[in-house]
């Protein structure tokens, strides 16, 4: 496990379990995705899987990843994710972890369909990639900003699916999410608002492209839906409009030098990206037969 916590507290717990490894990462704090490439530096299974510290694991999960995996043609597998909410298993069935023409996402990953169902994107809380997968693109890109782990996962996602991989929504690969604190702001607060939109920008221009629908629609959208809210307090009104606007467009600009007017390419070949796929691909980091 990847530790960012400031106390000795995890460290004390881990100590019980001999076969866990805690890897101590302070600058990880906030920074969802570079903890994650910090763990595939370490890893050595030919799946890996990756949950959030603010999950539970049902029991039969593991045996649902293993399932899914099973079938040689899927890469990646999404698991489910619950949140307690009444409802929450049919909600939403029929389109789990899609991606719209307008450039929308859908989520609906405490639904449970009753089987495996194939998907354009996964939960970072919940998801699971064939090691040689994450080898191929060089691990996560690291540059989403401001609230860690919104749309690095989508990303990872995207990324696979453009080098012709398929992931699959597994429901018997269940966690009940509890949806801790961040480590600065609250979810859904203006800078949340933000980040999101920022991030969403960038997500769809690299994936996507400067030229696709899915940017210009989204874009398009998102400023126009904000200019016809029904928010009756003005003040409000301007501060939700100028935050969640100030993102798409802080986005589109920070995507400029980033993407192109089509899809940029989905693999990773900075240094980072170099050192994660050497690790992954170093036959000496797998497991003994």
């Amino acid at each position: 496990m990847v530790d960012a916590s400031p106390d000795a507290h995890t460290a004390e717990v881990v100590r019980e379990f001999a076969w866990a490894l805690r890897v101590s990462f302070p600058r990880g704090a906030g920074h969802m995705t570079a903890s994650r490439n910090e763990g595939l530096l370490r890893a050595t299974g030919d799946v890996i899987a990756f949950i959030d510290d603010d999950v539970n694991v049902h029991v039969g999960w593991l045996s649902g990843l293993l399932q899914a995996f099973a079938d040689p043609m899927v890469d990646a597998v999404a698991g489910r994710t619950c949140n307690q909410t009444p409802g929450e298993e049919s909600a939403g069935v029929e389109a789990i972890g899609r991606v719209l023409p307008n450039g929308d996402l859908t989520g609906n990953f405490a639904a449970d369909p009753g089987s495996l169902v194939a998907v354009d994107h996964g939960i970072g809380a919940n998801m699971s990639f064939r090691r040689e997968v994450l080898a191929h693109l060089g691990g996560f890109r690291d540059d989403f900003r401001g609230i860690g782990g919104v749309r690095e996962d989508t990303d990872v996602f995207l990324r696979l699916r453009a080098l012709g991989r398929r992931a699959v929504f597994a429901p018997d690969a269940a966690v009940d999410h509890i949806g801790a604190p961040h480590v600065r702001g609250r979810r859904f607060d203006y800078r949340y608002n933000f980040f999101l939109r920022y991030n969403h920008a960038l997500l769809l221009a690299r994936n996507f492209g400067l030229g696709s629908r899915e940017f210009q629609n989204w874009a398009v959208g998102e400023i126009r839906g904000e200019t016809k809210s029904s928010q009756p307090n003005v003040l409000r009104r301007a501060a939700r409009a100028g935050v969640r606007i100030g993102g798409v467009i802080a986005g589109a600009v920070a995507s400029l030098p980033k993407a192109r007017w089509q899809p940029v390419d989905p693999v990773r070949r900075d240094r980072v990206g170099e050192t994660i796929r050497r690790q992954l691909s170093d036959s000496r980091a797998r497991p003994h037969e």
